[in-house]
């Protein structure tokens, strides 16, 4: 093999890691979270911070990374967020207190906010188009697997060994994909060297400091200062728009945009996103809540469709090299749709045999929308916008990992509330709420299949 053929290959290997284990890292505290809220004798509120502070790190460091990646380099960068996430990796499993916690938490998050859009940046520099979809692929099985087998492995980690794991775990892959990025990522020819937009980071900062926190909110304060403070996250999101498209030098060339192949592609990942995430909510409330079984049973039985996943990305990314985007988006598209309304509409009689059969093939649809629609769009665009791009990409992800949990427990819990008020029947009342809620998933999943056949020619 070739010196670029191991370059390329050995960088695809580190950031497969990196990106697994920022992803694992997060999901692996969900399961935690009510181990924490005992252990600390915390509310559900407080609670939460322990993923909302992860969220916000990412989500307030990764319209930075552009910027910081073109003045001191992709390589430069990628190793400074591996080594902060491994470090404050190894601090948290030696938090003293839940304040403690929270703020390596934080911390973890900025690495990862670093490490997860260098990662695509850097696979499209070294991938060719004709084989940037595979490469895509692989590297996605990491990064989407990692949501469905982490409430499995934390369950384990939890039930065998010491809430300390948690943290530890991350240490082994993240020292593994630093020795390979400092063997393998080459530095960049050149860099800029130009003016830090400090008016678009505070109105980006502010913007989603506002909207993540207040949506979270959301889940158990509907007061009039939360719909205030979303509405201020929403106004300087719209400024932060504004101000980028008149600066001479932005933080994040908002322009891309105008490309109605990448936007569309990013509408049809948000309904991705959003039904990976309503199956990570609602199936272990569905077999938890309402059947009264283990996290651990849940997480097992979310496990098959983990691999249907992780197999379709790849094969996603393959088929999209060789056929185009076309037809391999538009077959998933159709079948998770449909297979969500089956889910719909069956939930209530299903067995669990139908039921994991139902999640593989909805894993298997989602595998060829996800990596395939993410490297559509990404073609799309001009090399010199690519990096903007992957930013995009990876905030869309990280914003709508939060608004749509929040939007379906809210959904969830108000269907359930209204059912029970007709009902003192429990069991029917989270059955029925689980069954409008994925009618309402689905009518979303619907809407993307124009939007594929629209871009049809577009991806010819």
């Amino acid at each position: 093999m070739s010196d670029p053929q191991k370059s390329k290959w050995g960088v695809l290997s580190a950031t497969l890691f990196a990106g697994f284990t920022v992803v694992l890292n997060n999901s692996l505290m969900n399961v935690a979270l009510p181990y924490f809220m005992g252990f600390y004798a915390l509310t559900a509120v407080a609670g939460q911070w322990i993923i909302t502070a992860f969220a916000l790190g990412m989500a307030l460091i990764m319209p930075v990374s552009t910027y910081l990646a073109k003045r001191f380099g992709s390589k430069t960068i990628f190793l400074t967020g591996t080594i902060i996430f491994l470090f404050s990796s190894l601090a948290g499993a030696f938090s003293w207190d839940f304040a403690s916690m929270i703020a390596f938490r934080l911390v973890q998050g900025i690495g990862g906010g670093l490490i997860m859009p260098i990662a695509m940046i850097m696979i499209s520099q070294k991938f060719p188009k004709g084989e940037r979809g595979f490469a895509m692929g692989i590297w996605g099985v990491a990064v989407m697997i990692a949501p469905t087998i982490g409430p499995t492995t934390g369950g384990l980690l939890l039930e065998f060994f010491s809430w300390h794991m948690l943290f530890l775990m991350n240490i082994p892959t993240a020292f593994i994909s630093l020795l390979l990025a400092i063997k393998f990522l080459q530095e960049d020819a050149q860099k800029e060297r130009r003016q830090f937009d400090w008016l678009g980071f505070l109105f980006v900062t502010g913007g989603i400091l506002g909207t993540l926190i207040g949506i979270d909110a959301l889940q158990t304060n509907a007061g009039l200062y939360v719909y205030l403070l979303i509405f201020s996250g929403i106004v300087l999101l719209g400024l932060f728009v504004v101000h980028e498209l008149r600066t001479s030098e932005p933080l994040l060339d908002i322009s891309i945009l105008k490309n109605t192949v990448f936007s569309a592609s990013l509408l049809i990942l948000i309904n991705s996103v959003t039904a990976m995430f309503s199956v990570l909510l609602l199936i272990p409330i569905l077999i938890q809540e309402v059947y009264g079984q283990s996290a651990l049973y849940a997480g097992l039985l979310l496990f098959p469709q983990a691999l249907a996943w992780g197999s379709s990305m790849t094969i996603g990314g393959r088929l999209l090299d060789r056929k185009g985007p076309y037809p391999v988006i538009m077959i998933g598209v159709i079948t998770i749709t449909v297979v969500t309304f089956i889910l719909a509409f069956s939930i209530d009689t299903t067995s669990v045999a139908l039921l994991i059969t139902l999640l593989v093939i909805h894993g298997i649809a989602n595998g060829f929308i996800n990596t395939p629609v993410t490297t559509a769009g990404l073609n799309a665009l001009p090399a010199e916008h690519v990096s903007a791009g992957s930013v995009f990409n990876n905030v869309a992800r990280q914003m709508m990992k939060v608004i749509s949990v929040v939007l379906l427990s809210i959904l969830y819990e108000s269907r359930r509330n209204s059912h029970l008020v007709t009902t003192s029947d429990e069991l029917q009342s989270g059955l029925g709420a689980i069954q409008e809620v994925y009618i309402i998933v689905a009518i979303c999943l619907a809407i993307s299949i124009p939007i594929v056949f629209h871009l049809r020619k577009d991806w010819q």
